[in-house]
């Protein structure tokens, strides 16, 4: 058993494609492998993959319901009325209205910007909403990662006289709703580079369109040519946060957005940077645990307006402003995150069923996700977090890879008024004389689809540690392989950090700073490298003192930045003891 009690599998490419990529490709072996496992065959595209360009964006007409969708927006904005915008409360809505919103406005476009209200509305098209727009001028209203599902409210709009394109990015489940443009990569193929996009990713490439579109009518003789690039760093905000693999288009958003994000103008992404703590450069993890918390606090406590606000503000001293109230409202996140999260452990017990439901009477809306996540993530099971809201009960779900969430929520669909979302999370609502016969099922149907995939419920239900392949330290410190590394980032779904197997070292200088985190010096053939790994038990000390020299470590190789400087260092996920040892 390993310290962390992780399954470790091991996922060995076949050896003929890693030769053959050494050999056409000049890559070294280590780097071969991790090719090879994110499905390349060829050195061609595996060299496009590490050394993307930004022509390798692809053509957005090529996407279901583009053309009709840039020709209304074209007709709006020669017109001169205002162009409703309807957009989701988290990270990839808010970046995703922005940039249409910014967009339009370099168009000489006008907007109208509605956000719904997580409490009050919760998530969707919701009809109520349309008046404001009607009222306001508009003819055209776009939504922004949401309204797939939402036939009811796209009828209500036409019948208000209200064209509708849809662009979202979730799962369709039947029929298209009955607007004039619905644009997303899943009406494509699922190995279409389009088909990942986020929200924010499904509107980048509307203005892409769209700018197509008016370059062929002349729009732009007497204009200037918008500068796509300018919206890749809101791009890659919301394609980063919103935990999309990051592949086809998505990854061209991540390299080149992030870039970007590093060297951002907009005074609110520097607010937002400088009350983060971020100096350097900004990487996915920058995004997902500094940036996107305060950004997605806006729409978990409050409106999701304040941090559309702060994107698209041109003001440094409003943009400072809003930084901070952002950063307030996510320490307050954190608080009731917290009490929420030791209630709910307290009351499980230690061994709870497959699948979990657990129900509260006030909790807050904007933080069952990030609770469910974390109790998903504790005990290793699909979990369901609700809270009652009036006569009905409304949460959030949050699943591990073996269970697709999205399929056990339509399983239990008898027991629900509405579900949505994707495999890893989703969102329910349903009577309270449901709860416990939703309850029971869920978990059953969890149950179900971990036996069809070959897993005992009872026994398999551990953290999965997949590990690339085994590896000396010589081949990690050599300069080919860190470059060819380097370049593998972003790191996400997708295209996830590699993990590596290491034996027969020793383990120099184990110390644990703020009594959880493990510092030690790993040495090899005559050579050593820094280690660290986050949040081990004190145990872990006895553990290696008692092993070391027999023990086997999964690591995976990270560049780090301190100061301005990078370095080369291994980060520690586990440890166990040789067999016979």
């Amino acid at each position: 058993m390993s310290v962390r009690h992780y399954r470790w599998v091991l996922r060995l490419p076949p050896r003929e494609v890693v030769q053959a990529l050494v050999q056409e490709g000049g890559f070294p072996r280590l780097l071969a492998v991790f090719l090879a496992n994110r499905g390349f065959r060829e050195a061609g595209a595996a060299r496009d993959f590490l050394f993307p360009d930004l022509s390798a964006f692809g053509d957005p007409m090529t996407i279901p319901g583009m053309l009709p969708a840039v020709q209304i927006l074209a007709q709006a904005l020669e017109s001169g009325s205002p162009i409703g915008i309807y957009a989701d409360y988290d990270v990839d809505g808010v970046t995703g209205a922005a940039i249409l919103h910014l967009f339009l406005r370099e168009l000489g476009g006008q907007t109208l910007v509605l956000f719904p209200h997580r409490e009050k509305d919760g998530y969707g098209f919701h009809a109520h909403h349309l008046p404001y727009f009607r009222e306001r001028g508009a003819g055209v209203v776009v939504t922004v990662d949401c309204g797939i599902t939402n036939h009811d409210t796209v009828e209500e709009a036409k019948r208000l006289g209200l064209k509708v394109i849809v662009t979202d990015h979730h799962e369709i489940p039947g029929d298209l709703p009955p607007a004039e443009a619905v644009v997303t990569g899943k009406r494509l193929p699922p190995d279409s580079p389009f088909y990942p996009l986020c929200g924010a990713g499904t509107v980048l490439a509307l203005i892409r369109g769209l700018r197509r579109y008016l370059l062929d009518r002349g729009y732009f003789a007497h204009r200037a040519v918008p500068n796509l690039k300018r919206y890749l760093d809101l791009a890659a905000l919301g394609t980063v946060a919103d935990m999309v693999p990051l592949r086809g288009e998505n990854r061209l958003i991540a390299v080149f957005g992030l870039e970007e994000l590093s060297q951002s103008p907009r005074p609110g992404i520097r607010a937002l940077k400088e009350i983060a703590g971020i100096k350097g450069p900004v990487g996915t993890e920058e995004v997902l645990f500094r940036l996107a918390p305060r950004l997605n606090a806006a729409g978990r406590l409050r409106e999701a307006r304040l941090a559309f606000e702060l994107l698209v503000s041109e003001d440094p001293n409003q943009a400072a402003e809003l930084a901070q109230e952002l950063n307030r409202l996510n320490s307050e996140r954190q608080r009731v995150e917290e009490e929420v999260l030791s209630g709910i452990l307290q009351s499980l017990p230690q061994d709870p069923p497959a699948g979990i439901v657990i129900h509260g009477e006030d909790w807050p809306l904007g933080v069952l996700g990030i609770v469910a996540g974390r109790v998903a993530e504790k005990f290793y099971r699909p979990v369901v977090v609700l809270t009652r809201k009036g006569e009905i009960f409304k949460g959030s779900g949050r699943s591990i890879p073996e269970v697709n969430l999205f399929e056990t929520f339509r399983l239990c669909a008898e027991h629900l008024l509405g579900y949505g979302g994707h495999p890893a999370a989703g969102g329910v609502k349903l009577h309270p004389q449901s709860l416990e016969s939703f309850r029971k099922t869920f978990a059953r149907v969890v149950e179900d689809l971990l036996r069809q995939k070959g897993f005992d419920p009872a026994e398999d239900l551990r953290p999965r540690l997949t590990l690339e392949g085994q590896a000396r330290l010589t081949e990690i410190l050599d300069p080919d392989f860190v470059e060819g590394f380097r370049r593998l980032a972003p790191f996400g779904p997708g295209n996830p950090e590699p993990v590596l197997a290491l034996s027969e070292f020793e383990v120099r200088q184990p110390r644990l700073m703020a009594e959880k985190h493990l510092r030690f010096i790993l040495w090899q053939d005559g050579r050593g490298l820094s280690a660290v790994g986050f949040n081990f038990d004190p145990q872990v000390l006895t553990f290696i003192n008692d092993g070391n020299g027999n023990l086997v470590v999964a690591a995976t190789p990270w560049i780090a930045e301190y100061q301005g400087d990078e370095y080369l260092e291994l980060r520690i996920h586990d440890f166990l003891k040789r067999e016979g040892s």
